[in-house]
């Protein structure tokens, strides 16, 4: 039984939670790539970049996202 501060996450291989963390294997998608940690980043209040690892905080980047606002709205999103 999970306890009740626990927040499970059910994806198509199972729950993701402290007892099962990531990797998240993600296909098909903006991130095709494997990754266990995210990293965002702020200007303000707009959320101007999403870093994908694998590794953990000191791992290797496997995807970045940049995204731009015009007038407070989100305008384009870049992968790197």
């Amino acid at each position: 039984m999970r306890d009740a501060e626990s927040i499970a996450i059910r994806n198509r291989l199972g729950f993701i939670d402290d007892e099962n963390p990531f990797p998240v294997s993600v296909f098909n998608s903006l991130v095709p790539e494997s990754y266990d940690y995210i990293s965002l980043g702020y200007t303000g209040d707009d959320l101007t970049s999403v870093i994908y690892k694998n590794g953990g905080s000191s791992g290797t980047v496997v995807a970045t996202l940049t995204l731009a606002y015009t007038n407070g709205n989100l305008v384009s999103v870049d992968k790197s």
